[in-house]
């Protein structure tokens, strides 16, 4: 009784780990998207993003849509356009769609995939998507919103070559901003009417809307956010012959870069951790799917795998004539209680004598079992993990039962093995699958039976044919 106490004490808890509570859940992602906005304000944005994927993994399990959309925004727009492009459009479309009828917040989502879409030079669908974030800033009344498409359409035009395109944006930026726009607007609509005046090869009104942009940038005590605006200064005043400017603002706009740098590359480490972390979030989402499912196979194959652990532990334990006494002894307890309920209560006693016989093959079983340990602590058997698994599993095939606990862990592994490595055999197959409970090398060559030799030329086949894909 004491053994199925524990075993019963090790289900509860493996049960209860199968998720929070949703309500605590829900709290936790919308304090992780709060410390996340924190960190990225401060400049740390290797935590920050860990604490937005926290959001998002946290958000699906309580079904906050609205914050799962909130931390995908940000995990797309801090991974930058040198991301894997499929990866950011799914994120970005989630997270639009996540944000329902919070129009603003949809339309930015909209706007950062058309910039996504036009900076790898898809223009007809960056026009196309913009349109979309513009009929959402229409549909939300705001002001900042509208005009914020309206510069990314600006920036779009400008990269296809269409300049005309591209000035009537920026003065339909202007209107919407009007009577609002403070000096930053105002440098922001400088730069581009000179950038798209230049190009159409107007140089006296690009004089004009360089002069006014290099009055409002000398006026800025901070260069932090108007340092890119002297590269172009410099460019055009070296055109025009005044190279004692052009130096200063070439040095200007150079130690802007520099910083740029730094964050580009701390984006980049960002990203590297993203990648390396997004297996890891799938499985979590798998485990979430195999919690709501609760399916008899991954009960009953997880409280095999746990069964024989503990089986396994209290062999190595235990002593070997003691326990065979207090075996026998629980044995014979159970069957004379068996007797008596049978005398008293003649319609049960089928039932009775069915459970005495199954208790009896389920110790005789345990008996077997430390019998196996007698031999191997006295070096008659060389090979205990294959007779233990004989004890407890008997003729049936063991790894059906492994193999209906890694379906249940991770569904479909089997298959896309078969499928997409079909020259795998079926001892790197296994190997494969092990590694994903983190045995050990003998424990690996105890289940295939063979030697740790063999297990190193098994797993270096299996790095070999499946490649970078292993990783």
């Amino acid at each position: 009784m004491k053994h199925l106490n524990i075993i019963g004490v090790l289900l509860l808890l493996l049960f209860s780990a199968f998720g929070p509570d949703p309500q605590e859940a829900r709290q936790a992602a919308r304090d992780a998207l709060d410390n996340a906005s924190i960190q990225l304000d401060s400049g740390n944005k290797m935590e920050a993003m860990r604490l937005f994927k926290e959001a998002e993994r946290y958000g699906l399990w309580a079904d906050d849509t609205l914050t799962v959309a909130h931390a995908r925004f940000n995990i797309a727009a801090n991974l930058g356009y040198y991301a894997d492009e499929e990866e950011i459009v799914s994120l970005l479309k989630a997270a639009a769609e996540g944000f329902g009828v919070d129009y603003v917040d949809r339309a930015y989502a909209l706007r950062e995939l058309g910039d996504f879409y036009q900076f790898h030079k898809a223009y007809d669908t960056a026009e196309m998507v913009l349109n979309q974030a513009l009929a959402y800033a229409e549909k939300s009344g705001s002001v900042e919103t509208k005009s914020d498409v309206f510069s990314a359409f600006y920036a779009m035009y400008f990269n296809a070559g269409e300049y005309e395109k591209s000035a009537e944006s920026l003065r339909k930026f202007m209107q919407v901003r009007l009577p609002n726009m403070n000096d930053n607007l105002w440098m922001f609509y400088y730069h581009g009417m000179g950038n798209v005046l230049y190009e159409l090869g107007d140089l006296d009104s690009t004089a004009y809307y360089y002069g006014k942009l290099e009055e409002l940038v000398n006026q800025m005590d901070s260069k932090d956010d108007t340092w890119f605006y002297y590269g172009d200064l410099a460019g055009f005043a070296e055109e025009r012959g005044d190279f004692e400017t052009a130096y200063n603002y070439f040095y200007q706009y150079e130690t802007g870069n520099v910083h740029a740098e730094i964050e580009r590359r701390e984006n980049n480490l960002a990203l590297i951790s993203h990648q390396y972390d997004n297996a890891l979030i799938q499985n979590e989402l798998n485990e979430k799917i195999i919690m709501r499912q609760r399916s008899i196979i991954v009960i009953s194959g997880l409280a095999a795998l746990v069964l024989a652990a503990f089986l396994v532990s209290q062999v190595r334990l235990a002593r070997k004539r003691k326990q065979e006494a207090e075996i026998n002894a629980e044995l014979f307890h159970f069957k004379q209680q068996n007797q008596a309920l049978a005398q008293k209560d003649a319609e049960h006693e089928q039932i009775q004598h069915d459970y005495a016989d199954r208790l009896s093959e389920a110790l005789d079983k345990e008996q077997r079992i430390m019998l196996l340990l007698d031999n191997y602590l006295n070096g008659k058997r060389a090979n205990l993990l294959n007779d233990v698994e004989q004890a407890v599993f008997g003729e049936k095939d063991h790894w059906k039962a492994m193999l209906a606990v890694v379906e249940a862990k991770y569904p479909g592994l089997w298959e896309t093995l078969c499928q997409k490595y079909p020259d795998l055999d079926e001892d790197e197959k296994k190997s494969f699958i092990l590694s994903h409970f983190k045995v050990s090398r003998q424990e690996e060559a105890d289940y295939l039976g063979t030697t740790v030799n063999m297990v190193d030329k098994i797993r270096g086949r299996v790095k070999k044919k499946m490649g970078k894909d292993l990783l």
